[in-house]
């Protein structure tokens, strides 16, 4: 099979495992973390490996690029006393090395952007107030739902 698809079934399923462990537990187990960085990683070779017209140099950004979501969300979880769940930015990590720069930095903004809308929508109809925590895979799920689709 091409590693594009690796890449979406491995990104889509642990994102929908996710999904049930956010909104049921309000947490994401790291168990379910630490078993989805080996095939993040190894489809991170494989896709670098598989960039022949990359120098290493480019190789280097790519790798470092796929991570920057995940560690702006670490970042904000450290800066607002994890009012920013650390998990949501270990996923992303994980989604980086899975998918790569391009489309991590794609769900992460369609994540942001549907849950924006969400918490516009549940406030407009007195359903929530500005203190009111939402989870942000479910969002993430969504984001790479579209992006699959596309």
């Amino acid at each position: 099979m091409n590693l594009e698809i690796w890449q979406e079934i491995g990104s889509i399923g642990i994102l929908a495992i996710s999904t049930f462990w956010d909104i049921r537990f309000k947490k994401i187990p790291l168990y379910l973390m630490a078993a989805g960085i080996l095939p993040g990683l190894i489809l991170l070779g494989l896709r670098l490996g598989q960039s022949t017209g990359s120098t290493f140099g480019g190789k280097l950004m790519e790798t470092a690029g796929c991570f920057l979501p995940g560690l702006f969300l670490l970042l904000l979880s450290f800066l607002t006393e994890r009012k920013v769940g650390m998990g949501d930015g270990l996923l992303l990590l994980i989604i980086g090395a899975m998918e790569g720069a391009g489309i991590t930095g794609f769900v992460f903004c369609w994540g942001l952007f549907l849950q924006s809308l969400f918490a516009v929508v549940l406030v407009i109809l007195r359903k929530a107030d500005r203190k009111t925590e939402l989870p942000f895979v479910p969002f993430l799920l969504m984001g790479r739902l579209i992006l699959f689709v596309m």
